[in-house]
């Protein structure tokens, strides 16, 4: 089937390393589940405010970052964006809003990451390989032996 980033992803994705953005291309046009980028680089201020989420602020949740972005650099406050975000997409509102960050459909689109990337990896096209936050130590047990999982994220590995 295939599709097309919008503007704003597309904006948000010329944030990122050469590689993720070769990669992002190459599964839009070929997945059957439509999806978009919420967040590419991420300036320190941001990565600040996800820092202080469940530490001084929204004190009901649990942390979302361990990476503070001064201390600590994640891959997305690298300039290019060594990391990638993801939602799923669909164009009926109330749809999109129950898949957008659904574990099934985000797993179903990074299974794809991970074929293209190889592919890409193979053929010279790109120089890393990729990782994901549901699935940190790259075992293939997705979720169940993390202390902390990120469905969205995808992020470039040097080999």
């Amino acid at each position: 089937m295939g599709f097309q980033l919008g503007k704003n992803s597309s904006e948000r994705l010329d944030t990122c390393h050469i590689d993720l953005q070769k990669i992002v291309l190459m599964v839009i046009s070929i997945t059957n589940v439509d999806f978009g980028i919420a967040e590419g680089h991420r300036p320190v201020s941001k990565q600040q405010e996800y820092y202080a989420i469940g530490r001084t602020v929204d004190l009901h949740r649990a942390p979302i970052t361990n990476i503070d972005g001064v201390n600590k650099k994640g891959k997305h406050n690298i300039e290019p964006s060594e990391a990638v975000d993801i939602y799923i997409w669909h164009p009926v509102k109330s749809t999109r809003l129950k898949i957008a960050y659904d574990k099934m459909h985000l797993s179903y689109v990074v299974g794809i990451f991970d074929a293209c990337a190889d592919v890409l990896l193979e053929r010279g096209e790109i120089t890393h390989k990729i990782r994901w936050g549901a699935n940190w130590d790259s075992d293939g047990i997705i979720d169940y032996d993390q202390k902390f999982d990120d469905f969205p994220h995808i992020e470039l590995v040097k080999i």
